[in-house]
């Protein structure tokens, strides 16, 4: 689980999803933009669109939330970022963790020099 700094309240989700910049992976879409913060703070959505059932839809988060929380000694401070699902094909940590390093690195979230 993320620590509680690092999360990102419900008025500031819906404030990114309208001003934040996107970058599309096939297996999800991250929204960031720069807060005046000294620490990144995450939001994961996952649409019923993706699968109708609940506990689908907590894994998916479950696995970004652990592939976040891995790179989190790493992320460079003053970004909100929102991870959106695209599809219910995640697999596992394994999958997700490098892709998620790279979207990041795009974005300036990770340092590029990061591996």
């Amino acid at each position: 689980m993320l620590p509680k700094a690092n999360r990102l309240p419900a008025p500031d989700i819906r404030l990114l999803l309208r001003k934040g910049k996107r970058l599309h992976d096939p297996m999800f879409q991250l929204i960031y933009h720069k807060n005046n913060l000294s620490l990144s703070r995450f939001a994961f959505i996952v649409s019923t669109k993706i699968d109708k059932r609940a506990t689908v839809r907590n894994r998916i988060k479950r696995l970004f939330r652990e592939s976040v929380r891995l790179l989190l000694p790493n992320v460079i401070g003053g970004f909100d970022v929102i991870f959106i699902a695209k599809t219910a094909d995640i697999g596992d940590i394994s999958q997700v963790k490098p892709k998620g390093e790279d979207i990041l690195k795009k974005a300036g979230v990770l340092p590029p020099s990061y591996s």
